[in-house]
């Protein structure tokens, strides 16, 4: 008896000594809750996850920053987030706690603002892809055209389904118009920013996605085979491979008039608020944090999961190889993608666009729109140089 109790005192004592750290994850994958799970069997404590859309994850963290009032410890986040950081209280991460070697150079660039680690990177990637069934379509289109000509043939079906409502989706769309400028250098009141517009507007209408649909609802009609091709994240390679299995075909977004559509990539980053950094027992629990998802056994164990891209060479090295068809798609559809700028400018592009594009579809003309546009990139920039 004496034993039984001694147990239950220790298993008393293990529960008090438990701690927490409060998870934000702005990605729709289950990866945070397997982070959560190693976390708890290697120390003991716990990752207590609050999931968020990406847009939702930013207002939050704006507004927790402000109020002081109820703040996560760690964010796991897009890159393009970085450049918030005195906005939302990230902490740079000593640089003692970094692999450096280890990472990818694109790893080092999706995480560093100046000379500081304002995240650590653990996946790359993030970056848009066309998908297919390869059962039903050996051979994949490679144009805008050809999706317009099929639409022509039969105009009631869906041909292509994507995201109208993420303003990621769309960015990829300015590609098209705007080869090589990246995003946070568009001028946002051209003509070439007129066509992109109307051209992102004419395929949401010949597809009958409507304004409203995300990338739940474009990736339902793919599964349910309403829509033969989907253009969709590296994000959701995992789910439609549990659905596809083999005949899951990647390709790269279509062309049009000849020029290639090149999607934004970025890190999904881990960031550390400072509040959490000034806490010695958060600070313990997050230099575990950040080891352990540098520890290359469970990298690799996540990667071969989740087909994702790794922030570290030698992870990658071992898991993309040509004869994993699936990872080594994606990979190649990576290396055509553009980086994310990790400039301020970038996060008032998204609010702007989004308006912007709800303007137009309630019938604004497509030169006011424009203009809007960049008025309201204009106007929040300002609103910050003067805060």
């Amino acid at each position: 008896m004496s034993k039984f109790f001694t147990l239950i005192l220790l298993f008393i004592s293990f529960i008090s000594k438990a701690e927490m750290l409060e998870f934000w994850s702005a990605f729709g994958d289950n990866v945070d809750q397997e982070l959560a799970a190693e976390f708890e069997v290697r120390t003991g404590n716990q990752l207590m996850i609050r999931k968020f859309s990406i847009d939702e994850m930013k207002a939050e963290l704006l507004l927790a920053s402000r109020s002081k009032n109820y703040m996560p410890d760690v964010a796991w986040v897009p890159s393009d987030f970085l450049g918030l950081h005195q906005f939302i209280g990230i902490s740079p991460i000593p640089k003692v706690w970094i692999k450096q070697e280890q990472l990818e150079p694109a790893a080092r660039q999706s995480a560093m603002v100046g000379d500081s680690y304002m995240g650590l990177p653990l996946f790359l990637g993030n970056h848009l892809m066309l998908f297919y069934d390869k059962s039903k379509t050996p051979i994949p289109v490679t144009q805008w055209e050809q999706l317009q000509a099929l639409s022509e043939k039969e105009p009631t079906k869906t041909q292509i389904a994507f995201s109208s409502r993420d303003m990621y989706f769309f960015s990829a769309f300015f590609s098209l118009f705007h080869p090589g400028i990246p995003l946070d250098q568009i001028p946002f009141r051209d003509k070439e920013c007129i066509d992109t517009l109307v051209f992102f507007h004419d395929q949401i209408k010949l597809n009958h996605l409507g304004f409203e649909c995300n990338s739940n609802c474009s990736r339902q009609l793919f599964l349910d085979g309403e829509s033969p091709y989907l253009i969709d994240g590296d994000w959701a390679v995992s789910d439609l491979h549990d659905k596809f299995g083999s005949d899951l075909g990647i390709a790269s977004l279509p062309s049009y008039r000849g020029l290639p559509m090149r999607s934004l990539s970025a890190g999904k980053v881990l960031t550390i608020m400072k509040t959490a950094l000034q806490n010695p027992n958060k600070r313990v629990m997050i230099k575990q944090l950040l080891s352990m998802v540098q520890d290359e056994e469970f990298l690799t164990k996540l990667i071969n999961k989740h087909q994702y891209i790794s922030a570290s060479m030698d992870v990658n090295r071992i898991t993309i190889q040509p004869e994993q068809e699936v990872m080594n798609s994606v990979y190649q559809q990576y290396l055509q993608s553009q980086p994310m700028p990790t400039s301020l400018r970038v996060s008032f592009i998204w609010e702007a666009l989004a308006r912007g594009v709800s303007r137009y579809s309630d019938g604004m003309p497509k030169e006011e729109t424009v203009l809007y546009i960049n008025q309201l990139i204009e106007h929040f920039s300002k609103k910050v140089e003067r805060s």
